[in-house]
């Protein structure tokens, strides 16, 4: 058992937080809760819930508590599609951020990778000057996922921000990645070597209510469900999916459920539609909801598009995982996703952006009966001995007490 750490005065920051629908609001709220429990005093600094342009939620005070922990909420509007307002919303939290270390007596301040460098680089210039610890918690690495979706395409804006992203991983103890990968992209880096960092994956996403008895979308009990619970965004490649779907119209029997929202929807849907695919849609729920349907489902899919997973790993495959879900993921051959799949029985892995490979595997999924039975037995083991809530707390208590 660990010893928990000596008491500490801690701050972490996030754009968003517990009750928004950010999955990293839900993570954080369970980390900081741990370290209250452990005796340390914990503060959040966030905002109103304002994720969800469509999901509306009952505004909290502007000082909250939730699990012992004293939340900090800041009044930023809804930014998805609002270039203007995203900036707006960062500048303003980042001199939330500075005031507040700079002034906060913190032993130990701790950000995420939310707002996209300048975060980071604000928090970790005010914890030197107060002469706190700094955390740097990279649940995506940028410039360079803003480099891939032409955010940060112009090179004088990327090496500039680069830069500064490399001083502040400098600056932190440790930097905390989700994967080995993206821990050699901050090695890769110039100067990438003398970065202090550790590996450390996510738990699976956790729930507030009471899983549903009945789905309130059912899968076919006799056909084969292949299920994505997701951000449908740009990053996944996942008009690949939707294509091989539409080379199996000849299996009525497969299925693909899109369960999530995002800004490559629409063009999705209408993609299925031309192909006359069997896609369905569902829309967005809870985090119960998605882990109940990955309980019945056949697979769950996971994608990337091509260079992506240097720099990302794509968190909802721990949840699949603890649901004993079997994965099918499109991702590049020497991604350790992909090892691990292919190692561990975990599913099937084929390269990503192959439709024909695609297709394939969705049918081999689809007819492996008994193979399947095996798949889900070796992910519920990973998830318990790998990714259970306990395990990954326990070793955020580690970090705590071990800042060198």
């Amino acid at each position: 058992m660990t010893d928990s750490p000596a008491p500490q005065r801690i701050l972490a920051v996030h754009r968003y937080y517990w009750p928004d629908t950010a999955p990293y609001a839900s993570l954080l709220r369970r980390i900081v809760a741990h370290w209250s429990h452990e005796g340390h005093e914990v503060e959040v600094l966030s905002s109103q819930p304002s994720y969800k342009k469509d999901v509306i939620l009952e505004k909290r005070p502007a000082q909250d508590q939730v699990d012992g922990v004293q939340i900090k909420r800041l009044n930023l509007p809804n930014e998805a599609g609002r270039p203007l307002i995203r900036l707006l919303n960062a500048l303003r939290l980042c001199l939330s951020i500075f005031w507040r270390i700079l002034f906060g007596r913190y032993d130990l301040v701790m950000i995420s990778s939310i707002p996209p460098v300048i975060g980071g680089v604000t928090a970790a210039t005010a914890a030197r000057l107060a002469g706190s610890r700094f955390i740097y918690h990279c649940m995506d690495i940028h410039p360079e996922v803003g480099r891939i979706s032409g955010e940060f395409s112009n090179p004088a804006i990327f090496n500039t921000l680069q830069k500064l992203d490399t001083w502040t991983c400098q600056q932190a103890n440790p930097v905390v990645v989700l994967s080995p990968d993206m821990k050699q992209a901050l090695h890769n880096r110039p100067s990438g070597q003398s970065m202090n960092i550790t590996v450390l994956n996510n738990f699976s996403l956790p729930g507030s209510e009471e899983p549903p008895e009945i789905l309130p979308f059912p899968l076919s009990p006799e056909g084969f469900t292949l299920l994505f619970a997701g951000n449908i965004g740009r990053f996944q490649g996942l008009d690949t999916a939707i294509a091989a779907m539409g080379k199996l119209i000849h299996r009525p029997d497969i299925e693909l459920l899109m369960m999530g929202d995002g800004v490559a929807k629409a063009s999705l849907q209408q993609q299925a539609q031309t192909l006359n695919a069997n896609v369905r849609f569902v829309g967005y729920y809870p985090v119960e909801v998605a882990k109940a349907a990955m309980r019945q489902a056949g697979a769950g899919f996971v994608s990337l598009r091509p260079g992506l997973y240097q720099y990302v790993y794509p968190s909802k495959t721990m949840t699949y995982l603890e649901q004993g879900c079997p994965l099918l993921v499109a991702i590049e051959p020497e991604s350790q996703l992909a090892e691990s799949v292919r190692s561990e029985n975990l599913g099937i892995s084929i390269p990503n952006g192959d439709i024909e490979a695609l297709s394939h595997a969705i049918v081999q999924l689809a007819d492996s009966g008994e193979k399947l039975v095996t798949m889900r037995t070796s992910a519920l083991q990973k998830a318990k001995a790998e990714s259970s809530e306990t395990l990954i707390l326990q070793k955020w208590s580690q970090i705590l007490s071990s800042p060198d």
